[in-house]
């Protein structure tokens, strides 16, 4: 019967017939749509005087093919330099590599976020994936207050427990069992590993309530439910037809069954804190209660669901912990490669605080200044975002001198506008100065970093970062002497062609991470000892 109606279709469509049966005519077919193609690129498309390389005129898929195999945001670096502040990404997508242009787009919700992620099926809407301009209005009213500088600063004594007293705690243990002299224990470590366990054990403990030790237990079951619903959001919001069956079965089979635990253990967490509540006990000061309690101020009485406070809490988790781990990461590698800079931040921390003190965010904010110039810094030449797309709306956009109709996608690059020339001189350059309160143009530097995004939809976890940030390293600089292994591949004499240190290699997961964590990011680390 499927023969006979095959027949019959090729029967009553001839020029079918004639593509089935004469490969000729499929040929000639396939060549005169790529004349089309490149004749609309040419003559005909509204990008056509837009500079960029010509296959990018023509087909998306150079574009998302290097987006798998190498590093974005090297990518686009490249791209800038080559062919300026605005070029072609794709046929209908624009690469936008100023800050003032990149203010332009994320300064309001007219420029919304591209239709991918609406593709995610398993999970509320959120504030991350949410298209919808005033449930993400509504969110940061929601949940603004807990990740706040006030409401971190309840937080601070969970932040430090999961994090620097943590990480201090294995490291000294490590030493001790270094087997060396007293005072000379020296002891080589992979900075990046711990950091990742550290930043998913504050988050994790801000969200669910619970003590998170996986850095010293080494008990990483929560974390791996988070990295497989990570990969779950990202398959249904590239490849959506994994939603549909036969592949909605095997990838249920992979990850369906982590992300659940996921989130029966977040379920589970709000069900303990009612309990704990209903005994009488006092509010924790922590992220899942504000979350409970919080309230949209311009709507009373509006707040989540437990489930939409399970989701936001995962969403925090998925983003958050990758995001300062990685950072951490990079501004530790910078500070290696620049020992000057390591050497004048270690001097200011140890000249303000005697050995054994935990120093907290404020006081590193007041009395180390800079610190956080180097974390900013660090923020701006390897940030750890991608590039942010957005959908032009009606009316268009004029970005650099080029008009971009309504429906293109123009995608905010962070790296490529953080290393912009006309803002960065000598951007390739780690200068920590571009941020030290005494350059004239501090507060222009602040406000054209583009690492953690800009305007309505700017990062909410922002402080979170900078707080855990600045009291990891500031409590490690002043506790341990940091030197390169004597195998290390990327050190102060490994330069480049600019004369400046080469920076590891890079590539792209859920933040833009050293590509050979194991291989690349290890340090030596000895007990402090006087400066000269």
């Amino acid at each position: 019967m499927i023969t006979r109606y095959a027949g019959l279709l090729i029967t009553r469509m001839p020029w079918t017939y004639a593509l089935v049966t004469r490969p000729s005519t499929l040929c000639v077919g396939i060549f005169a749509y790529v004349c089309w193609r490149v004749i609309h690129a040419r003559w005909l498309s509204p990008l056509r005087n837009v500079p960029g390389p010509f296959y990018s005129r023509i087909s998306s898929l150079p574009s998302r093919a290097r987006g798998l195999f190498s590093s974005t945001n090297d990518d686009m670096i490249r791209g800038a330099q080559k062919y300026g502040p605005l070029y072609m990404m794709e046929p209908t997508k624009v690469a936008v590599c100023d800050p003032e242009d990149c203010r332009i787009m994320l300064a309001s919700y007219k420029f919304a976020k591209n239709k991918l992620y609406s593709n995610v099926g398993f999970m509320d809407p959120n504030i991350f994936l949410t298209r919808d301009e005033d449930l993400n209005k509504q969110r940061r009213r929601q949940i603004g207050p807990a990740l706040s500088p006030t409401g971190l600063r309840d937080m601070e004594h969970t932040i430090l427990a999961a994090g620097p007293q943590q990480l201090l705690a294995k490291w000294d243990e490590r030493l001790d069992a270094s087997g060396g002299p007293p005072g000379e224990q020296a002891v080589k470590l992979c900075y990046f590993h711990d950091f990742t366990l550290m930043s998913f054990d504050i988050i994790a403990s801000l969200g669910f309530g619970q003590k998170h030790r996986s850095l010293t237990t080494q008990d990483t079951k929560v974390a791996q439910w988070v990295e497989k619903t990570f990969t779950m959001m990202i398959l249904q919001m590239v490849l959506p037809v994994v939603k549909l069956w036969p592949f909605r079965v095997v990838v249920d089979m992979l990850l369906g069954r982590h992300v659940r635990e996921l989130f029966r253990f977040g379920h589970a967490a709000i069900q303990q804190r009612k309990v704990h509540l209903q005994k009488g006990l006092p509010k924790p000061d922590d992220v899942l209660q504000k979350f409970i309690d919080a309230e949209d101020p311009e709507e009373e009485g509006i707040r989540m669901t437990s489930r939409q406070v399970i989701t936001e809490t995962i969403m925090m988790l998925i983003s958050g912990a990758d995001t300062s781990s990685t950072a951490l990461a990079w501004t530790i590698h910078l500070l290696l490669l620049y020992p000057q800079h390591l050497r004048q931040a270690t001097e200011q921390v140890r000249q303000n605080f005697a050995l054994d003190h935990l120093i907290t965010y404020e006081e590193a904010r007041r009395r180390v200044p800079f610190l956080e110039a180097c974390i900013l810094e660090s923020l701006r030449l390897c940030p750890v975002s991608t590039n942010l797309p957005r959908i032009v709306p009606p009316g268009g956009v004029v970005l650099s001198g080029h008009y971009i109709p309504e429906g293109y996608t123009v995608t905010a690059c962070t790296a490529a506008a953080n290393q912009n020339p006309s803002k960065w001189p000598d951007p390739q350059r780690f200068d920590p100065g571009r941020f030290a309160p005494s350059n004239p143009n501090v507060e222009a530097n602040r406000r054209n970093l583009m690492t953690m995004s800009s305007g309505v939809r700017i990062c909410p976890g922002r402080y979170l970062v900078m707080l855990e940030m600045m009291v990891t390293l500031a409590n490690i600089l002043n506790r341990y002497d940091l030197s390169l292994p004597a195998d290390a591949r990327y050190t102060p004499d490994n330069l480049t062609a600019q004369g400046l240190p080469e920076i590891m290699p890079r590539t792209n997961l859920v933040a833009m991470v050293p590509k050979y964590p194991s291989r690349d990011c290890n340090v030596v680390i000895s007990k402090r000892k006087n400066i000269s």
